[in-house]
């Protein structure tokens, strides 16, 4: 488990909680990936489906610790796909002992909407069911962080959001 540690978060249940400093930009660790949820081996009772990724249309179940891994809609971290492996990445400096939280909706083509309790200086509230519902700002700053196969699937409807990007780096280059 180097690097996080799973403790209490504030309201939210268990959180994950980074042992020392991360640089932006640095890997925090490797996702524990238990398996990859399919027809022949469907989650079991046990088995939390809250607690998966989507990676290029594999259902993918999360083990300990980053099944605890928590929302927020100011996240200082995101998961970056690396081939069949997921990174957690620090989005932003991170300080000894600060929980480690990712936007939900990053990767999320559509879900479930729920009341938010992330505390952040920028919470909307509520989450919206999938990152196309995101407020535009959100939208553009996370586009980014996006990972190539949602790029690859979601093409069209990113489209308008990729033109905006690429315009605004036109007017700061003149």
């Amino acid at each position: 488990m180097t690097g996080v540690e799973v403790r209490e978060s504030e309201g939210r249940g268990l959180g994950i909680f980074a042992m020392h400093p991360f640089a932006k930009g640095e890997r925090i660790r490797v996702v524990n990936i238990e398996r990859e949820v399919t027809d022949e081996q469907p989650l079991g009772p046990e088995e939390d489906p809250d607690h998966a990724f989507l990676s290029d249309g594999k259902f993918l179940l999360v083990g300990e610790p980053d099944r605890y891994l928590n929302h927020s809609c100011d996240p200082n971290a995101y998961v970056r796909y690396r081939g069949t492996a997921i990174d957690l990445v620090a989005r932003r400096p991170i300080e000894t002992g600060e929980e480690v939280t990712v936007d939900y909706l990053i990767n999320n083509a559509g879900g479930d909407a729920w009341e938010c309790k992330c505390r952040s200086e920028r919470c909307r509230g509520m989450t919206a069911s999938s990152f196309f519902e995101l407020p535009l700002e959100f939208q553009r700053e996370y586009y980014p962080l996006l990972a190539p196969w949602f790029l690859r699937q979601h093409a069209s409807r990113l489209a308008g959001i990729k033109e905006a990007i690429e315009a605004d780096r036109s007017e700061t280059d003149h």
